[in-house]
């Protein structure tokens, strides 16, 4: 279930309730998880999503909300991928919408995927 706050989703895992936060931490969790560079994280999805990359979204998310709320940390990697298989495609989905919502240095996270696109009636520089 998507939290109405931007880059958040809570979900039954393991037992109880459990939220996944999207933040600075979060990146910092899943890029060393994958251990990759900031900049080929889109790479990781263009190439098609691996087992290894669903689970290092999951437990990225999850733990950067727990050590940000000095939560107990009760599970490790191995842990979330015994929970994610009763996982269903919509619950992936929902928290891949929740992580692009999600910002980084500022900016809106889109992973390559076009949204909230607005017209304009300024004349542009080819245009004047």
């Amino acid at each position: 279930m998507a939290n109405k706050k931007r880059g958040y989703y809570t979900l039954k895992l393991g037992g109880k309730m459990r939220t996944m936060h999207f933040s600075m931490n979060f990146w910092s969790n899943f890029t060393e998880f994958l251990e990759i560079p900031l900049d080929k994280i889109g790479d990781v999805f263009s190439q098609g999503v691996s087992v290894k990359a669903i689970i290092g979204l999951v437990y990225s998310g999850l733990l950067a909300h727990d050590q940000e709320q000095d939560n107990e940390i009760d599970y490790n990697e191995f842990k979330v991928g015994m929970w994610l298989e009763d996982f269903n495609t919509d619950q992936l989905t929902d928290v891949v919408k929740s992580m692009m919502e999600s910002r980084i240095l500022g900016n809106d996270l889109n992973m390559g995927v076009v949204r909230n696109i607005k017209k304009t009636t300024k004349p542009t520089k080819e245009g004047k």
